[in-house]
Parts: structure tokens; sequence; C-alpha cells
């Protein structure tokens, strides 16, 4: 079981901190989605990110930050793929692809598509490849699901840590 974390679009006291705890517990990547922050609300964000973890940080949104930071890689709907496939081939780091469902990959070029490292799909396939994950919800989660991203949910718990943790256990 491989799980992908998702930090809350809204910032809230001590969020770093429980990620930090929470990846402590068999969490393979973070990803940070924090629209709303101006460009200095967010490097102040990422480098309270230690560093240990930020190794495995993707950012939802720009790829030039995520490279200004060392992170992992960056995370963009098919859409964006689509319409900057040559930014894509020149990024570096790793790359990857939010999608309703896996068949909508076929829209991203093929030299794009074989530089994706992580492919997060909302409708669950049939077979489940190794580096695809499928959107869920913590406070829903199917046990059926081997690579799951954990999109909301957690830090709706009053103890999010012990909440991941009873989380990895399922």
């Amino acid at each position: 079981m491989r799980y992908i974390l998702f930090t809350s679009v809204e910032s809230f006291v001590d969020e770093v901190d429980l990620i930090e705890k929470i990846f402590a517990n068999d969490v393979d990547y973070l990803y940070v989605q924090k629209p709303h922050m101006n460009e200095r609300e967010l490097e102040r964000y990422l480098l309270s990110i230690p560093e240990s973890i930020r190794m495995k940080t993707f950012l939802c949104g720009s790829p030039s930050v995520a490279q200004d930071f060392s992170l992992a890689g960056f995370h963009q709907p098919v859409d964006w793929f689509v319409r900057n496939a040559d930014a894509a081939l020149r990024a570096p780091g790793l790359l990857s692809v939010e999608a309703e469902c896996l068949g909508d990959l076929e829209r991203i070029s093929p030299e794009v598509r074989s530089k994706i490292f992580q492919v997060i799909v909302k409708n669950k396939p049939e077979e489940i490849p190794d580096n695809v994950f499928v959107f869920c919800d913590a406070t829903e989660l199917s046990g059926d699901v081997p690579n799951r991203a954990i999109v909301s949910g957690i830090w709706e718990f009053a103890d999010s840590v012990s909440a991941w943790g009873r989380l990895c256990q399922k």
C-alpha cells in the first residue's frame, strides 16, 4: 500500500508539525496545494517543511517554484500538460498529472507521457498500475485501493496523526 498526502487548501496552525508526524507513518509523497498563498507566503511555507520531506514533495502549481525549492516535482491537471507540452518536457524534477480516468492520458503527447512519474485519478480503474494513485477521502476510504491519494478528510479529525495511523492499518 502506498500513500500520497495532500495538504489542505487553507493553512492552519501546526500544519507543518502535523505533516511531519504523519510523514513518520508510511507517507510516500506530500502534495502541497496552497492556491491562496502569495509567493512570499508559499516560500515561507515550503521552507518550514523539513528537507527530508521536501525531497518527497510535489507542488500543485508552478514548476518553477518546485524547482526553486528543490522539491521532487510538480503536479498539474491533464489540460495543463496538453497546453504546455514543451514546458513539461523541459521541466526538471518529476511530473505528476491529475486525470478523471486513465484514458484521459491519451490527450497528452507520447513524449510527455513517457516523462510522467505519477498519475492521480478520480475514477478508480479496474487495474491500478504501480505509478497510479486513486483520489480518496480519509473518512470514506475503500479497502480495495492499493495506492491512495488522500485529498481530504484527514485534516477533519481531531487527531489527524492518530487517524492517519489507523488509516494505514486498514
